[in-house]
């Protein structure tokens, strides 16, 4: 089991409001997210989240890197490397349905939706997140509330660049 949060720095605007839109007529539904990285978020893969036993994620904008603007909780976690041909059809179709801008509507072939994004040339993108029960925080709040577990010190409001992640204490 993961104890403790996961802090993910500058997803795109678009992308949750999509979700978030997704979410109003499919309240039950799986979302997804794919973080720009070559590299496995080690805890969530270690420790799968599950619905039984899902991980809070706090979320940053593109747009706003100093604030936590959403919150959700991550009930699955996947190496895009290692799905089957079945299960990339089944999460582009998913893709296509509630997230056509995550790419799945772009292409007919088998995981369409499913992109390599870390510009690192034998580092593919790895990540999927499942996520539910996404929301937008209103007011947003400082990053600096979130508390890292690696060093009990608050994450800086000093974000220049969006990417990457940090485990951080769960404000829940």
């Amino acid at each position: 089991m993961f104890n403790g949060a996961l802090f993910m720095n500058g997803i795109y605007d678009r992308v949750l409001k999509e979700i978030l839109d997704a979410q109003a007529s499919a309240p039950d539904e799986t979302f997804y997210l794919q973080p720009y990285t070559g590299t496995a978020i080690k805890r969530l893969r270690e420790h799968a989240p599950s619905p039984e036993s899902p991980v809070t994620m706090y979320a940053s904008t593109t747009e706003n890197l100093a604030f936590v603007s959403y919150t959700a909780q991550i009930v699955g976690w996947e190496d895009k490397t290692a799905l089957s041909d079945s299960r990339r059809r089944e999460i582009t179709e998913a893709l296509r349905k509630y997230q056509p801008g995550e790419g799945g509507h772009d292409l007919e072939e088998p995981g369409a939706g499913l992109y390599n994004a870390s510009n690192r040339p034998g580092f593919p993108s790895i990540n999927l997140l499942h996520i539910r029960q996404l929301e937008r925080c209103d007011p947003p709040f400082s990053v600096s509330r979130l508390i890292k577990i690696s060093d009990n010190l608050p994450l800086s409001t000093n974000r220049t660049r969006s990417g990457m992640w940090s485990y951080v204490h769960s404000l829940v």
